[in-house]
């Protein structure tokens, strides 16, 4: 019984941590959650965000800017301006259908192939379901991608250039608050 306990608590602690949001913290490998930079010039890089589908869209793009504000005084420089900015979205759908089956209905044979060899696979497959419910399932991810040119001095006159000790001290500030 007590096994059932601990597997019970295993289970419940995995799942929390599954549908949590994405951690601030470099990814990786490119894709994978968190962030990752790519150096364009002496003063300009792109910086990407990539949440899980708990995330929502607009803290991947604060995070990205924490990101940018972040690197920009880790190279010496006081400001940066946005010279792009891309958010995509990745969606996956599951369906998840329960009832009863009836596998009589016959067999599905298939192959994967891979550079050396092929593997073949034989299911069966239902020939009804008496009472089933299908349930679909819609999970979205966002990556925001910013481009930023980075400088000294006098900041330019535009919406897009930000103080980056100043953005970077309230995105901080408004992460500490939303734990």
């Amino acid at each position: 019984m007590q096994y059932k306990l601990i597997l019970a608590v295993l289970v419940t602690g995995f799942l929390a941590a599954c549908s949590s949001t994405s951690v601030y913290q470099p990814a990786e490998k490119r894709g994978a959650y968190g962030y990752t930079e790519t150096q364009l010039g002496a003063d300009r890089y792109r910086v990407t965000f990539t949440g899980n589908s708990v995330t929502d869209k607009e803290t991947v793009n604060d995070y990205a800017m924490l990101r940018a504000a972040e690197l920009t005084l880790q190279n010496g420089y006081e400001w940066f301006q946005m010279v792009n900015r891309d958010t995509e979205s990745k969606s996956r759908s599951s369906t998840n259908i329960s009832g009863m089956y009836d596998y009589g209905g016959g067999t599905a044979v298939y192959q994967r192939c891979g550079l050396v060899s092929c593997n073949t696979y034989v299911t069966q497959v239902p020939s009804r379901i008496d009472g089933g419910v299908a349930t679909t399932t819609t999970r979205t991810s966002y990556q925001s991608s910013l481009e930023v040119k980075m400088g000294k001095g006098q900041m330019p006159e535009s919406a897009e250039a930000y103080n980056a000790q100043e953005l970077a001290s309230t995105l901080r500030r408004w992460m500490n608050n939303a734990k």
